[in-house]
C-alpha cells in the first residue's frame, strides 16, 4: 500500500494500511523512552500550555485526548478516531504535505492515568512504525496539579526514517513542530468552549 498519494486516503485505505502496519514492529530502538530522559541521536521537542483551572477543564482535556482531538489541526488527523487509547493499539496519521496526502502509522507504547495523588495525570505515548516518515516517539499528557491548574504537555523525539524524509527533513521538522503547537491551540479551544 502506498503511503503517499495525490488523492485523500478514505476509511478503507486507512484500514488496509493499518492492517499491513499492525504486522510490523517499531522502526526505532528506543521504545518507551518518552517516560524518562529523551535519547540521544534524535531531534527533541517539548511544548506545554496551561489549559485553565478546575476539574471541568481537566475532564474536557482528557476527553479530547481519548477522542484523538489533539490531531484536529486542519492538515492532519488521527484515524480511526474511535481507536481506544490502550497499549498496543495502532493508529493512522493522515496528513496533507506539499499538496500530497500521506499516511503514517503509530502504535501506543504506554498509557498512564493517575488519579490517586494530589496531582492527576492522564496521557499516552505512541511510537512510529515502518510506514512513517519519522522514527521516534511522542507523548501527550494532561496534568492537573494540587492547585487545579491544568496543563497539556507534549514531548517528542524524532528523526527521518528514509531517504525522501531525510531530503525534506528541514521542512518536515518545521511541520511536525508546528503540529505540536497547533495541537496545544486545539486543546485550548476545546477546554474553553
Amino acid at each position: 500500500m502506498k503511503t503517499i498519494s495525490l488523492t485523500k486516503p478514505d476509511a478503507d485505505d486507512v484500514l488496509r494500511f493499518l492492517e499491513q502496519q499492525s504486522k510490523c514492529d517499531f522502526n526505532y530502538p528506543d521504545v518507551g523512552a518518552t517516560s524518562g530522559e529523551l535519547p540521544m541521536g534524535y531531534d527533541h521537542h517539548r511544548t506545554e500550555v496551561t489549559l485553565g483551572q478546575g476539574e471541568t477543564v481537566y475532564q474536557r482535556a482528557k476527553s479530547a485526548l481519548l477522542a484523538w482531538e489533539q490531531f484536529d489541526v486542519g492538515w492532519v488527523s488521527a484515524l480511526p478516531a474511535s481507536t481506544p487509547i490502550r497499549e498496543g493499539e495502532n493508529i493512522a496519521i493522515r496528513a496533507r504535505i506539499f499538496g500530497l496526502w500521506a499516511l503514517a502509522a503509530c502504535r501506543i507504547v504506554r498509557v498512564f492515568d493517575d488519579n490517586a495523588s494530589a496531582t492527576k495525570t492522564f496521557g499516552f505515548a505512541f511510537g512510529t512504525l515502518p510506514g512513517h516518515p519519522e522514527q521516534g516517539e511522542e507523548q501527550f499528557e494532561i496534568v492537573c496539579d494540587a492547585n487545579l491548574i491544568v496543563t497539556y504537555r507534549i514531548a517528542a523525539f524524532f528523526r527521518p526514517n528514509y531517504l525522501a524524509a531525510k531530503l525534506a527533513w528541514p521542512y518536515f521538522r518545521i511541520c511536525f513542530n508546528d503540529f505540536r503547537h497547533q495541537s496545544t491551540d486545539t486543546l485550548l479551544r476545546r477546554c474553553n468552549e
